[in-house]
């Protein structure tokens, strides 16, 4: 290995700060992958695709780890996959032109075999899921030392588990969480520093859900109630509001919506028919200082979703 890669990833290692413990971490789900994380990681980049992807997770350090997922046709030998990634993508042919699989040192944890070469080269953790036929593997920057994999690597992998609950797939990323049925595939994600948005749309029905949240609610919630505020942001997407009725999420101030919106076919939009049967709940959580809502539409006769379902945790009364 060159002596400058050597040295930025000793200088990664060393400027690793005191570790959280695993009580204040945060639960994070997505596709093949559902854990536990320290609180400053965020999520820069993510793959939409179920099939094939990966996220990356940041700090202000820089990056702290990948997940990825890939199908296999049959279960990888996963020290010899690991040796091979680790001399194609992080160390480099020509660096490490005679390395062996017994040169890296192993250990397992829970569902995954971890594997590391020295404390300045990237920690690598496999684990195959045969339910899916799937291959998740986790890339660690800078926690290769003993203490970095007891207090970062152990406490992650020990609460992971494949995300492959029989009848939902659960998705908590960017302070959005939701658990949807597998036939919802989502369909697009926009991410700004105080507005998120997750398009899910069904393969089977074509029914639709959008989730947002907002934050900085006492800057951008004003003296408006919670229906006067959603009402013009549905109309930039042509929502049209039927009517509102005020209720409680958790106890925090909410209420129903009913909406109509156009349909998606082309030819349907062009002759301006629309779907009439949208309902949406909107909630405004003062101590987070967040609004959050979700609203769900589809062709006449599909069945709606259980909000309540939907959203874990949430209760909604009058």
């Amino acid at each position: 290995m060159k002596k400058k890669e050597k040295k930025d990833r000793k200088g990664k290692a060393d400027a690793a700060k005191e570790v959280a413990t695993p009580g204040m971490w945060r639960k994070f789900a997505w596709h093949h992958v559902r854990t536990q994380l320290p609180p400053d990681w965020e999520v820069p980049r993510y793959a939409l695709a179920d099939r094939v992807g990966r996220v990356e997770f940041n700090t202000r350090r820089g990056l702290e780890a990948t997940v990825s997922w890939e199908p296999c046709s049959r279960e990888p030998d996963r020290l010899t996959t690991m040796t091979t990634f680790l001399v194609n993508n992080i160390l480099g042919k020509q660096n490490a032109p005679n390395l062996r699989s017994d040169d890296i040192s192993t250990a397992t944890v829970g569902e995954f075999l971890v594997g590391w070469l020295d404390e300045n080269t990237p920690c690598q953790a496999m684990a195959f899921n045969p339910a899916t036929m799937h291959l998740v593997r986790w890339v660690f920057e800078g926690h290769s030392s003993r203490k970095g994999r007891d207090e970062i690597i152990r406490p992650i992998l020990e609460a992971f588990d494949f995300n492959d609950d029989e009848d939902a797939c659960e998705y908590n990323i960017h302070g959005v969480h939701c658990k949807l049925p597998w036939d919802y595939k989502i369909e697009d994600m926009v991410v700004l520093p105080a507005n998120v948005m997750m398009n899910f749309e069904s393969e089977t029905t074509k029914r639709k859900v959008v989730l947002r949240r907002w934050g900085l609610a006492d800057m951008v919630f004003r003296d408006s109630d919670l229906a006067g505020f959603y009402r013009p942001i549905l109309l930039t997407n042509s929502i049209r509001v039927d009517g509102s009725t005020p209720c409680h999420v958790n106890g925090h101030n909410a209420s129903r919506v009913t909406f109509n919106a156009p349909r998606e076919h082309h030819k349907e939009r062009f002759m301006s028919r629309r779907w009439k049967n949208g309902k949406a709940v909107i909630w405004h959580d003062e101590p987070e200082n967040r609004i959050y809502a979700c609203e769900q539409i589809g062709p006449e006769g599909t069945p709606e979703l259980d909000f309540t379902e939907i959203l874990p945790g949430i209760t909604i009364t009058d």
